[in-house]
């Protein structure tokens, strides 16, 4: 029994293409929302991406959302501008 080809699809399949970097970054936003802050090591361990992935998703949500997160370099983490913890 293989996949349905329509459930395998690059935009519809969990673990690749657009909806997965989609899912990161909606996961991101949350995390942001319930916690105030994020770094790389929760979406390495989350989603079992490599540091250089984590930091280019942390990177694009910042470039997308300029007015939510921000970096803090003492404390290498991204932190809410809505949500401050």
């Amino acid at each position: 029994m293989g996949l349905d080809p329509e459930f395998a699809s690059e935009s519809t399949a969990p673990t690749t293409g657009r909806w997965y970097k989609n899912f990161r970054m909606a996961w991101i936003a949350e995390s942001l929302r319930v916690y105030g802050f994020i770094n790389r090591r929760h979406i390495e361990r989350k989603f079992g991406l490599s540091t250089p992935q984590a930091s280019i998703d942390l990177q694009e949500f910042q470039r997308l959302n300029p007015d939510e997160i921000e970096y803090k370099l003492s404390d290498k983490v991204y932190v809410s501008r809505k949500y401050p913890t």
